[in-house]
């Protein structure tokens, strides 16, 4: 059975019609296909057929002879109009591309042409062509035109299907299809298309809407991406919005769709704020920048008010795509979900309770419990991590969630889900280093970075050093400004530096090490990551259990950690002047790391 049959979706664009998985299974083993192609807007096929490096788009119609015989002079000027609309955008676009384009109807004998003649006998394969198909006397091979140049067949894929590349990814799962590379605003990418089931995965889109849970690694922004590309092409006339967590994820997000995609002028992405600031300058909304600046939380909540008075009955988006959900409220989700169509609309929300870094983090409840969901996916597949640091990131999880529900009983459900490695495995990947104080701490931390680039093979730019934050404040009433202290360090060791900030994005070239607290670092990763400063942490230990915020306190701490810890895809090396003794994050980090790879300084 070919992989592709698996796709399941309401959105009659991507419905798998059942002569497509007859068609399907005989032609499992002779050539590449790219399931569900909308090679431009308003050009809706089935497959992309490659064979030989020659291209054969098809669309299967489920048009039944009855129908035909009512129809059938609209029907084959609807098809002819396809076509012409493709050739002319080929042209445009992709010239030096060899191609045809067939519509397979198995269940019509098209007696009367009509004036298309030509169209009939050269892009229609009939139910005697089918059946002729079937049963050996013809193949797809007859149906192909000339053979294209690789590179430039490539590209064009990369053009046509974008959807279902990723870009500068570390993988390269689908071996149907070759990594390529190239040039976009004088930047050098690489994009490598999914494997099989991401691919079925993106194109099963249902209507209402969905919930996906997954670790982090598991491939939901890269999920989220392919969705809204494809529903971008699907209703060139409809609307579709990106939610996210932070400025620095939105211009993450914005930068790959620039560059995975021409047209994205029906694809709005936004934060939270900056989409209610939008609705404020569209509807005229009342507020005062001053105020805004003397208190922030109290006049956005009077915008939303406002907001939430203005836009009833204004459904403005087909689909809304929350990326790091986790980290939005209840009533965010809710105020999100009133821009829905009332009927037909795509609402698809991503969410890993373990990256939550947000004030509203609560292990006690569940958020969506209010919050109506049609559909529920959980993915397990780790995309990101070596097999060695994905059992270390469940083990953390395990641990952290076996010490809340040993001094909580009323604690149900899991914080952190499991997944499972893509990747081979590694040898002494993580490590718990211990030190004595602050300077100890920042030699190590240079002794580390040094070990990686010597030993590992590492070039500067694949390390980042991740700290809770720039700088704290001591009880005695001192400020350590943790970021200056390791930059200056850094500089004076003669290692290239980059300080993350909100404008810092995964695509961005870094030219040395990385630098940043928690919080600048959510939508990059690195080969190797080394933890360090987990003392400014606040909730060392949790004075009182029986205290719901205390508990919240400190499992929003374990989530920086293990949000650190997931931002590295092959190395992690944890540097504190803490014991198991002095603080119960080490103790569940102490846990977690194999006795024989603790390293004491």
């Amino acid at each position: 059975m070919n992989y592709y049959e698996n796709i399941n979706s309401q959105l009659e664009a991507l419905k798998l019609k059942e002569i497509e998985k007859t068609f399907y299974e005989k032609i499992k083993d002779e050539g590449r296909i790219i399931p569900k192609v909308i090679p431009f807007k308003g050009v809706n096929t089935d497959m992309l057929y490659i064979k030989d490096n020659k291209v054969l788009f098809l669309k299967f119609m489920n048009t039944t002879d009855e129908l035909f015989s009512i129809l059938d002079e609209e029907l084959l000027e609807i098809m002819s109009e396809e076509y012409d609309l493709l050739k002319i955008k080929m042209q445009q676009n992709h010239n030096q591309i060899s191609y045809d384009y067939m519509f397979v109807m198995p269940y019509v004998s098209i007696e009367d042409p009509y004036e298309y003649g030509d169209f009939v006998k050269n892009n229609i394969i009939d139910k005697d062509g089918f059946e002729m198909l079937m049963n050996n006397e013809k193949s797809l091979d007859d149906y192909m035109k000339d053979e294209n140049d690789e590179i430039i067949l490539n590209l064009f894929l990369f053009d046509v299907c974008s959807e279902y590349y990723i870009l500068d990814s570390k993988l390269h799962l689908n071996k149907n299809f070759k990594k390529i590379s190239f040039f976009s605003n004088e930047y050098e990418y690489t994009a490598a298309v999914m494997e099989n089931s991401q691919i079925v995965e993106a194109d099963s889109i249902h209507y209402g809407t969905t919930l996906y849970n997954g670790a982090s690694g598991t491939g939901k922004t890269s999920l989220m991406l392919s969705r809204a590309i494809k529903l971008s092409k699907i209703y060139p006339h409809h609307k579709f919005l990106i939610i996210t967590e932070n400025k620095q994820s939105s211009g993450d997000l914005r930068e790959k769709l620039e560059v995975l995609c021409n047209d994205i002028s029906n694809l709005e992405v936004h934060t939270f704020s900056s989409f209610v600031f939008k609705l404020a300058r569209m509807y005229n909304l009342v507020f005062d920048y001053g105020m805004l600046k003397k208190d922030y939380e109290k006049t956005f909540e009077n915008l939303i008010k406002q907001a939430k008075n203005v836009i009833k009955n204004k459904r403005m988006f087909k689909g809304i795509f929350i990326d790091e959900a986790e980290n939005f409220s209840e009533d965010q989700i809710k105020f999100l979900e009133e821009f829905l169509y009332k009927t037909k609309h795509i609402f698809n929300i991503f969410n890993c309770k373990a990256t939550n870094l947000t004030n509203n983090m609560n292990i006690f409840k569940n958020k969506y419990e209010n919050i109506h969901i049609d559909k529920i996916v959980n993915l397990k597949k780790n995309y990101r991590q070596t097999g060695s640091l994905v059992d270390f990131s469940n083990k953390l999880g395990q641990n952290a969630d076996k010490y809340y529900k040993e001094i909580r009983s009323d604690i149900k459900r899991d914080v952190f889900l499991e997944s499972d490695p893509v990747r081979e495995s590694g040898k002494n990947q993580v490590a718990l280093i211990k030190v004595s104080d602050l300077d100890d701490q920042i030699s190590s931390v240079i002794w580390e970075i040094e070990y990686f680039v010597n030993k590992k093979g590492l070039d500067y730019s694949d390390i980042a050093i991740i700290y809770p934050f720039n700088k704290k404040r001591l009880k005695n009433g001192k400020t350590i400004y943790f970021q200056y202290m390791i930059k200056k360090a850094l500089d004076d060791a003669g290692i290239e530096v980059i300080v993350s900030d909100e404008n810092l994005t995964s695509l961005s070239r870094k030219n040395g090490v990385t630098i940043s607290n928690i919080y600048t670092v959510k939508s990059l990763e690195f080969k190797a990551v080394i933890i360090c400063e987990l003392e400014m942490l606040y909730n060392q230990k949790i004075a009182d259990t029986s205290q719901d915020y205390q508990v919240n306190d400190f499992a929003g701490d374990i989530n920086k950690v293990y949000h650190a810890v997931n931002r590295a895809t092959d190395y992690v090396s944890f540097v504190t002047t803490f014991s198991e003794d002095t603080s119960d994050i080490i103790k569940v980090i102490n846990d977690t790391v194999e006795s024989e790879k603790i390293i004491n300084m």
